[in-house]
């Protein structure tokens, strides 16, 4: 089960956090296996959640069927909707992944900075969630199990409504498989394009 992540645990990450080394050890060891902001995000430890941390981030999981996109991802955790916290090579700051695109958003911040910060003041203040999303999930989080993503049951690339009646609870792994193949039917489409989701 996963604990509320405290400051305590952070400042053991700061002190271990090194852009050049194996930030996946690093975060398993110190943040892993906890949440915060209202269970909002979810850091990966070695075993919670399952899969845990080392398998989750191997490419034949789900990474490979997102192809380019996925190609690059260190993920250390996750929203309660999907969408993968991440390290990259080619910035220092933390990312968050969105699940559905394949887009990035950066926090502006390094990992050690920005994780002191959401502890401190949440999420409300980061751009991708301007949406509304973190005030849905907040609601929903006791009723998440951690092998599950609150998925919007029409995806909001397709139009789908920020609102608690368009979740569903959906196994991560297929979560991140299934997005991967909308993705790839989608993807190029011109802005208001009419997409008819056949019934599965």
């Amino acid at each position: 089960m996963m604990k509320e992540l405290r400051i305590e645990q952070v400042r053991c990450f700061q002190e271990r956090y090194d852009p050049k080394g194996n930030i996946l050890s690093t975060v398993a060891d110190t943040i892993g296996g906890t949440s915060v902001a209202n269970k909002m995000w979810r850091f990966f430890g070695r075993e919670t959640p399952l899969p845990g941390i080392l398998e989750w981030n191997e490419p034949s999981l789900w990474k490979n069927c997102w192809g380019d996109a996925g190609r690059d991802l260190i993920c250390i955790g996750e929203d309660i909707f999907g969408n993968q916290i991440v390290c990259i090579s080619q910035t220092k700051d933390l990312l968050i992944w969105d699940h559905e695109s394949g887009s990035s958003c950066s926090l502006h911040l390094t990992p050690d900075v920005a994780l002191e910060v959401v502890v401190e003041s949440g999420i409300d203040w980061i751009d991708f969630y301007e949406n509304g999303a973190p005030s849905i999930g907040a609601a929903r989080a006791d009723d998440v199990p951690e092998n599950s993503h609150l998925h919007w049951t029409t995806p909001l690339i397709l139009g789908g409504p920020v609102d608690a009646r368009n979740t569903s609870l959906v196994d991560r792994t297929n979560h991140m498989i299934g997005h991967a193949n909308l993705w790839q039917q989608v993807q190029g489409l011109p802005i208001g394009s009419t997409v008819i989701i056949k019934p599965t």
